[in-house]
């Protein structure tokens, strides 16, 4: 039977963006959030998100780099930091809508992400449960 760490590891591995990932970018952007229950692994997709403070949020926005201590940084709102879906176009957006209803439940109104190689803010308005 294959390890969870090790199907996260391969999922990482095969997707361009975060292929160059060691053992400790790992345990910053996986094990840490998994830690905090700020993590999703399900049917080949990863997503993780954090709750940053302002402070945080704009160093973030200028620097496009996300530190491991701003999962737990003491925001309210929801930030999607690492998203990572082989399947496609219909895949990403089943598992879009999943965090979406997942957020929504846990009675979040707002989601963000930062396309952090453009530069692109993105968000969600979240429906109220």
């Amino acid at each position: 039977m294959i390890s969870e760490k090790s199907s996260l590891k391969d999922l990482i591995e095969r997707s361009p963006y975060h292929s160059w990932w060691g053992e400790k970018e790992y345990e910053l952007y996986v094990a840490r959030p998994i830690s905090l229950g700020q993590c999703l692994f399900s049917d080949g997709v990863l997503a993780t998100w954090g709750f940053p403070n302002e402070d945080q949020v704009e160093k973030y926005l200028s620097s496009r780099r996300f530190d491991s201590e701003w999962f737990d940084g003491g925001g309210d709102t929801v930030w999607l930091i690492d998203f990572i879906c082989l399947g496609g176009k219909v895949q990403i957006a089943r598992s879009f809508k999943g965090l979406i209803n997942l957020f929504s439940g846990l009675g979040y109104r707002d989601a963000y992400w930062l396309r952090t190689e453009t530069g692109k803010l993105g968000w969600f308005k979240l429906r109220e449960r």
